[in-house]
């Protein structure tokens, strides 16, 4: 004969055991980096870097010099060319970035205008100096509003964090050429 007492414990531990399943994290999201965010103008910072975005402005096309000459580079969309102050904290290191727009999309930076000083794939990032670095970003202009810069560690080790950078609340200033030197 089966016990009403038995029945309500085994009904209890069902219960616990479901609700215990439901609110548990998926493998995905405990493998994800730490993120510290950062309100427009302030600094974010890890364990590794520490990143503030100091400016920002859009162009549809980018002029620039390199060793074989002048280069002009359109795009479909908009280029964002994102001014940053980086700092290495406790160990060299280099760092990538992305733009997560406003629909959450991920956003690398372009490969198309390679051989600017300072972009950020060529900054080694030294603890206690600060370095200015830019990253230029193809994409759409409704991608622009509500975005942030995610900087992370180039090699990406799963478990360090990353710093999100919000974006500016004003519009971006627009050129229609955007001019570096070589």
């Amino acid at each position: 004969m089966i016990r009403p007492g038995h029945v309500a414990v085994i009904l209890a531990a069902a219960l616990l055991l479901a609700g215990m399943m439901l609110t548990n994290p998926d493998y995905n999201s405990i493998l994800r980096p730490f993120v510290s965010h950062a309100a427009p103008g302030e600094s974010g910072a890890t364990r590794l870097i520490e990143g503030r975005l100091t400016g920002w402005r859009t162009a549809d096309a980018i002029a620039f010099s390199d060793y074989s000459g002048d280069k002009l580079r359109r795009t479909d969309g908009v280029f964002l060319i994102a001014e940053l102050s980086l700092t290495g904290r406790s160990t060299s290191t280099l760092v990538a970035a992305e733009w997560v727009g406003a629909s959450g999309r991920h956003y690398a930076t372009t490969s198309r205008v390679n051989g600017l000083r300072q972009q950020i794939e060529d900054v080694w990032l030294q603890p206690g100096l600060d370095m200015k670095a830019i990253a230029i970003f193809e994409l759409p202009p409704d991608e622009l509003e509500g975005g942030a810069v995610l900087l992370t560690l180039r090699l990406n080790p799963p478990l360090d964090g990353t710093v999100l950078l919000d974006a500016p609340t004003d519009p971006a200033p627009h050129e229609a050429v955007a001019r570096f030197d070589g």
